[in-house]
């Protein structure tokens, strides 16, 4: 396509009218993206087709999220200008402004832009068959004229090579009116109508935004439908690039997602009250605080807070595969985590289902978890969360997968390690046992009811003794002494709070890893929707919770 449609250099030039604030207009520009983001019912979507119609000199190009991913699988070239019309606004006309002014309501979307149920998977395939069946001709004129240099690519081919970029495990074959599918490293094709749902929804997105016209908005609501957490920042980053001369606008509900856009303006939704009325607030990011209430109150999806940085928590990133049906938040401390799920849950009137906490054990007794559960504050029955890696199954399965013969022997050194670090670390880890029993012991003291200044001081002198404190710490050393001797696993995983243990048991290095890959690898497996991916949930949740 010579016209650079995909030079990344491209300024965007996109000015777009957003609804009104207290009579004064207001305009969003210099931006590549703008995210609707808010509470279910608030009004985004009619926000995005007030944007739409409002906006009458502006190319826009708008993907619903009610819409049909039936592939056709087979379409008919025909004249490229009628293809394009039809794709752009579901039918043809001389008359342009009408098309743009009122045939696109109508026909693409059957004068209910709010509801209808977009269906013209059909109409891009035969733009993109269209536009590939010109340029092949196209290429055979210029070379029989012995002209080798000129731009002949299509979009077709580009979606194939983002498709492709993003997918890593599949390719694309180009056909006379077809497009064909398989595995990267098999020559086994079928017909693309048989992809799975993602594979055809990461296919349209891709074409949707290609082949709408230069300088557009580009609106998707619900950019994150049929798609894989772990793909969708890379695929949205993909497009994007492929289009430098538009201005995106998605709806979404996803604050990962939201967060991740470089450049844009975020429009928090909060009520559309009145025909062209809404509330709103214009935020340059997400901080905590606000995407905390966003992400709560702008999906009906079950919420688990968990330990950790939206970034670096390996929480998060666990949890996330462990328990998909929820929606993870990162809370920086077990205390935010604990607080916060207690506040939420006593509040009625807002728009979630539930809240749920998971904290690490920390040398928490059975008394204090077990009234935790009470408040949906979950405890895993080891002491931290790298400790869940090191679970005998979670062992097997990986070495299973790394076709090692001598399974049985890596666990028994694993064990052997894990005893040895205790064993040297035994002093460390009764102190920490005694410490958080003798404070928890203190704590309770000085919040039981009294009535005179003479009884707290009473309370207060009776707090703990030397002699108490040292009991604590020999018979926490007894405890631990007796794990050694019994060689129960599951026990020392359960008192070792110590990040160091992973690295020490030396398990990476048996399948030439780091510490971090292994983690990693262990991630992926959970991730996969098969029999091993399965087991491995189960496994986790039967040591972390049954949420």
């Amino acid at each position: 396509m010579a016209i650079g449609l995909w030079d990344r250099e491209r300024r965007i030039d996109v000015k777009i009218r957003i609804p009104d604030i207290e009579g004064n207009t207001n305009y969003i520009e210099n931006k590549k993206s703008v995210v609707l983001i808010g509470a279910n019912g608030a009004g985004k979507t009619r926000m995005s087709i007030w944007i739409d119609e409002n906006n009458p000199e502006i190319n826009i190009h708008r993907i619903s999220a009610q819409k049909s991913l039936n592939l056709p699988q087979m379409v008919s070239p025909t004249e490229i200008q009628m293809a394009e019309e039809e794709f752009l606004y579901g039918t043809t006309n001389d008359n342009k402004y009408w098309l743009k002014q009122y045939g696109k309501k109508s026909s693409r979307w059957g004068n209910s832009p709010e509801t209808y149920l977009l269906n013209d998977y059909d109409k891009l395939m035969r733009l993109l068959m269209t536009e590939n069946y010109e340029k092949s001709i196209e290429y055979r004129e210029k070379h029989k004229n012995g002209n080798e240099e000129f731009d002949n690519d299509t979009r077709l081919e580009k979606i194939k090579e983002i498709w492709e970029d993003v997918i890593l495990h599949r390719k694309i074959k180009i056909c006379a009116g077809k497009i064909e599918t398989s595995n990267r490293n098999e020559d086994d094709y079928y017909n693309g109508c048989e992809m799975s749902d993602g594979e055809r929804a990461i296919f349209y997105f891709i074409g949707e935004v290609l082949c709408a016209k230069e300088n557009s908005l580009i609106i998707i609501d619900e950019p994150e439908n049929h798609l894989h957490k772990s793909i969708l920042v890379r695929l949205w980053n993909a497009i994007e690039c492929s289009r430098p001369d538009c201005m995106f606008l998605y709806i979404t509900h996803n604050l990962d997602f939201a967060s991740s856009r470089i450049n844009s303006q975020i429009i928090w939704v909060k009520e559309f009250f009145a025909e062209d009325g809404w509330r709103y607030d214009l935020l340059d990011d997400i901080n905590s605080s606000d995407s905390l209430k966003l992400e709560i109150m702008g999906n009906r999806q079950k919420v688990l807070l968990v330990e950790g940085t939206a970034s670096k928590s390996i929480d998060r990133k666990l949890y996330s595969k462990v328990y998909p049906e929820f929606n993870i938040i990162p809370m920086e401390s077990c205390n935010a985590v604990i607080q916060t799920t207690k506040a939420y849950n006593q509040t009625n009137n807002l728009h979630y289902e539930e809240v749920k906490g998971i904290i690490d054990r920390d040398r928490r007794d059975e008394e204090e978890i077990t009234k935790l559960k009470e408040k949906n504050i979950f405890v895993p029955k080891v002491a931290e969360i790298e400790n869940l890696f090191l679970i005998t199954d979670v062992i097997r399965i990986v070495a299973e997968k790394q076709d090692k013969s001598e399974i049985e022997q890596i666990i028994s050194e694993v064990q052997d390690k894990t005893f040895e670090f205790l064993t040297c670390k035994i002093e460390e880890q009764a102190l920490l046992f005694t410490k958080q029993k003798s404070q928890n012991y203190m704590v309770k003291k000085i919040n039981e009811q009294v009535s005179t200044i003479e009884e707290y001081k009473t309370k207060l002198s009776e707090l703990i003794s030397l002699d108490d404190l040292q009991s604590m710490y020999d018979q926490e050393l007894e405890k631990i002494n007796k794990i050694i001797e019994e060689r129960n696993y599951l026990a020392a995983l359960k008192v070792i709070n110590n990040k160091g243990l992973l690295p020490y048991t030396q398990l990476p290095n048996k399948f030439g890893w780091k510490k971090d890959y292994y983690i990693d690898y262990v991630l992926l497996l959970l991730e996969k929707k098969d029999s091993v991916g399965n087991r491995l949930k189960q496994i986790f949740r039967q040591y972390i919770a049954e949420l």
